[in-house]
């Protein structure tokens, strides 16, 4: 299948939403979309997708933008930071790491933050989805 649509939402709902479905379908997830967030007036805003296992434990970010990985990343990177400093973040002895992904819906990035040095780690390498992407990568992510 392939969209051709600048449209944000559209890709959301085509390549996105599906890989969402499924990663909560088998693992019992609960799918936050476009929630709040705010950890301080600097860290504040609304998380594209936010997964978790249980009451806010295990969560996975993702954020979906319509063409630009680098600004996305930038953007994902500022989110796993409010979420780590969030107040219903579970502890970091509960979850040591936070971890997300960007995506344009074809292309995919995953990163990750080190919450106990404060250092994100991005994967240079980026995933074409659906071929690369698939729901059990979240999965494991997840429940990791």
């Amino acid at each position: 299948m392939f969209l051709v649509s600048s449209n944000e939402q559209a890709k959301r709902e085509m390549y996105v939403a599906p890989i969402i479905k499924e990663v909560a379908r088998q693992t019992k997830a609960l799918i936050r979309i476009e929630y709040p967030v705010k950890a301080s007036s600097q860290l504040q805003g609304s998380l594209n997708y936010l997964l978790s296992i249980g009451n806010l434990k295990n969560l996975l970010v993702l954020e979906a933008k319509r063409d630009d990985l680098d600004y996305g990343f930038t953007q994902l990177s500022a989110e796993l930071i409010a979420l780590d400093q969030w107040e219903r973040s579970p502890s970091i002895k509960e979850q040591p790491t936070m971890l997300g992904a960007v995506t344009t819906g074809i292309i995919w990035q995953f990163g990750l933050l080190d919450r106990s040095t404060k250092q994100i780690h991005q994967d240079l390498r980026s995933y074409n989805s659906p071929d690369q992407v698939e729901a059990r990568i979240f999965i494991q992510l997840l429940i990791w």
